[in-house]
């Protein structure tokens, strides 16, 4: 079995066969989005105090928590 030496392809060629484009569809194919919030450190404080006797939830789960409460309540 012989054995075939491949061609790099050129740069012209590459720039050719294109690439895909990232698009905002591919964000609406996630279920969940990553995001950085700011927070004033007061606030986080707060949030932390609420936290402190609670087991078994997370910063995140809580500020969803949080989210969700705020949502049902104007769609009321």
């Amino acid at each position: 079995m012989a054995v075939k030496k491949l061609e790099k392809p050129s740069i012209d060629e590459i720039i050719e066969r294109g690439g895909e484009v990232y698009s905002d569809k591919n964000l609406e194919k996630k279920e969940w989005i990553n995001f950085t919030l700011r927070i004033r450190k007061d606030l986080l404080k707060k949030i932390d105090d609420a936290l402190e006797n609670r087991v078994g939830i997370s910063k995140t789960g809580w500020i969803l928590e949080a989210i969700q409460d705020k949502l049902r309540e104007h769609s009321l």
